[in-house]
Formats: structure tokens, sequence, C-alpha cells
């Protein structure tokens, strides 16, 4: 049975849980605790399959216990439960935890949590993708420039200001961010001229984004990429950033699921650049397969490496720590059926953005049929009926 331990401060929240989870007892082994110490402590003996903790305790709050229990447990799945939604909160748990639920919770989305983390995990864990990724002689770093961005809005005293002031170090980056914003993508009615300025329209996460994949994308050399051109699989990403979050904003998603569709379609397609950039003669078979055969990119990837360049992104992400949500909507975004979750995610807006993009950028279409669209997951979701709208909305992108 899976070992679940919960942590909060309160009596009467622990007291609940164990009311509203009585009917999981079949499936969990179940621990309540009402201080992060206690729970190392047994932790320490008997490590736990999921750990689910409050964030605002006295002594060790949520994110110095869940920090701890990454050290000594790794492989355990992390996941926040709190009442307080402000944004940083969020961001200080989002470094540590895999999943952010808001208080009350009921058994069966916290069952849906935790197979959705379990569900990326095996992906991640497939051995054919370790051997792949242990034989990459330079995957690409997690931009100083994100990790200063990320400790300046965990802080207690972050702002968007101290945010644009860390963008402004980087002439380079500044002149990269102002172009962006200032493109048809975002179809701002006012010229942005100064960093402070973007990130005041924009938003923190918005800029955030930009930041991170810009500065990835800057790590690999066109010249050393013969088959590929970079500038036209940013485009790429940008379109599909920009149709992802017309289509969460469209489906009433939640913001952090907006925010999640909008970085993990800005780096959807980078296991592309990384298996490129190491591996280039291997993945021009890649191409041939695709030319030749008229295979998918992910099975002539998968015929060539044995794993996908959905996977081989989702494994780099993971190592630099980003949330679940993002990795998993890079992981599945050509797959959403394998995901284990219903109703509308972050996965749902990269694969049907991804796949809008694609059509709008092939002139040969002809009537514009989505063949990347996975057809029986949108049908067993009930999304077919909102395709057609949501075409419209990325048409004008």
């Amino acid at each position: 049975m899976r070992r679940v331990v919960f942590v909060d401060d309160a009596p009467e929240i622990l007291k609940h849980l164990q009311r509203t989870l009585a009917p999981m007892q079949s499936e969990w082994t179940m621990e309540f605790f009402s201080s992060a110490k206690s729970a190392l402590a047994a932790m320490g003996e008997a490590p736990c399959d999921v750990v689910v903790s409050d964030m605002t305790m006295p002594g060790m709050d949520g994110a110095q216990f869940l920090t701890e229990v990454r050290k000594v447990c790794p492989q355990t799945i992390r996941i926040v439960l709190s009442g307080d939604q402000s944004p940083v909160n969020y961001l200080r748990s989002a470094s540590v935890a895999h999943r952010f639920l808001q208080k009350p919770v009921d058994a069966e989305t916290l069952k849906a949590t935790i197979a959705q983390a379990e569900a990326l995990r095996a992906v991640l864990a497939n051995p054919a993708l370790r051997t792949l990724v242990s034989e990459i002689k330079s995957l690409p770093s997690l931009p100083s420039i994100y990790q200063d961005l990320m400790h300046e809005m965990q802080g207690a005293q972050a702002s968007l200001k101290k945010a644009s002031r860390i963008v402004a170090r980087d002439l380079g980056m500044v002149t990269k961010i102002l172009q962006l914003v200032n493109s048809a993508f975002f179809g701002l009615r006012t010229h942005v001229s100064d960093p402070e300025q973007a990130v005041a329209l924009l938003g923190f996460e918005t800029i955030k984004s930009l930041v991170l994949s810009s500065q990835v994308f800057a790590q690999f050399d066109q010249a050393r990429l013969p088959a590929f051109s970079l500038e036209e699989l940013w485009r790429h990403a940008m379109l599909t950033a920009t149709c992802a979050r017309r289509i969460a904003k469209e489906a009433g998603a939640s913001q952090q699921v907006i925010d999640e569709a909008f970085t993990a379609a800005l780096l959807h397609d980078v296991g592309v650049l990384v298996l490129v950039a190491n591996r280039p003669d291997d993945y021009a078979k890649v191409l041939e397969l695709m030319r030749d055969r008229h295979m998918p990119d992910w099975a002539a990837e998968r015929d060539i490496f044995g794993a996908d360049h959905a996977h081989v992104g989702a494994y780099l992400l993971g190592i630099w720590g980003l949330g679940d949500g993002i990795v998993e909507a890079v992981a599945f975004h050509q797959h959403p059926g394998d995901y284990q979750a219903s109703g509308f995610h972050a996965v749902t807006a990269v694969h049907v953005g991804n796949a809008l993009a694609e059509t709008q950028a092939n002139a040969d279409a002809g009537t514009g049929d989505m063949l990347s669209l996975d057809q029986s997951y949108l049908a067993r979701e009930n999304f077919l009926a909102f395709i057609p709208r949501w075409r419209e909305l990325c048409a004008a992108a």
C-alpha cells in the first residue's frame, strides 16, 4: 500500500483530513503529524511515497520542511496543501513541491493529483530515456538570470520593480524582451521601451517564461545545427505559446494553468535542440524517417533514440526543478491521452496549441486538418466541440 504522510500544525485540519480521507484507507496507509520535525523523524525511519504539507507552520514552515524531505527522501512526491493562495506563498513552494493544492481538498482530488505525479515519474524513470540522457555530453544549464529572478520573487520583499532591475542587468536580454513584448504575438497597443514597463504590462510569470526560453535558445549555436533553423523553431515556440495561452483563457482555466501552459509551450521542443546539438548524425536519420516513411517526429525519434524529444525536454526541465505542471505539459504534449487526469490542464492547451501552430505554419495542409491532434483524448474529455473556436483564437496570433 502507498504510504502518505500529512503535516499540519492545526489539529482541526488534521481531524478534517482524517474524516475526509477515510475512504482511502483501503489504498493508503496514512499518518498525520502536527509538526514538520516529528514528520521528518518518522520519515527518517521509514520513507513515505507521498507527503502533503501545510505551508504556514511555526518553527519549520512548509517550504523548509519539503526542502529537507527532498534531501532525505528524493523519490517522495511532495504536495503543498495551503489556504494561503498569495503569489509569494505559491512561488516559495514552487521550487520544492510537485503540486500546490488549495484547502479544503477532497479524496478524489488528492487521489488524482498523486496519480498525475506518479505518471510523470514513470515517464522520467524510463530506462531508455535515462540511458539516452546519460550519453548526452552537453545539456543546457538553467540560465543564471532566471535563477536570480526566481530567488528574488521567492523572497519576502519581492516586487516587480526588483524583477525588472534583474532583467535590466543584461543588455542583450533587455533587447530580446523588448523585441518580444513589442511583437505581434502580444498585440499591445502601446510601445514598450523599458523592462519595468514590460514587467508591469505582462506580469512576472510571462516575463520569467520569456527570460527562461530565450536564454535557453541562446545556448545553442546555429552553426552547429545545419539541419535546423533556430529562428524557425523559436517562432514556432512563440506561436504555440500564444495559442496555448489564448486557449487556456478561453477555457476558463486558473491563472496558474494559463502561466504553466505559456511556459511549457515556449519550451515544448527544447528536447529537439538537445538531440540535434548532441547527436546530429542520428537526428539526420530521424529526418530521413520522417521524410521517406512519413513518420511523425516522435515515432522516428523513438525508433532511433529509444525516447522522443518531449521526454528528453521534460527530463531536462525536471532536473532544473520547474513545476510538475510545466514538466507534464512538455512530457505529454504529443500524447495527452497518456496523462492521468481528466478535465482541462496545461497539457491540453499545449497539445492543441502545438497542433494549431503546426497547421498554421504548413501551407500544404490543404483543408487545415490537424493531423497531430489526439482525437481520442479530445473526445474522451469532450473538447472536440471547442476546436473550431480555439482555432479562430489562434488564427489571429
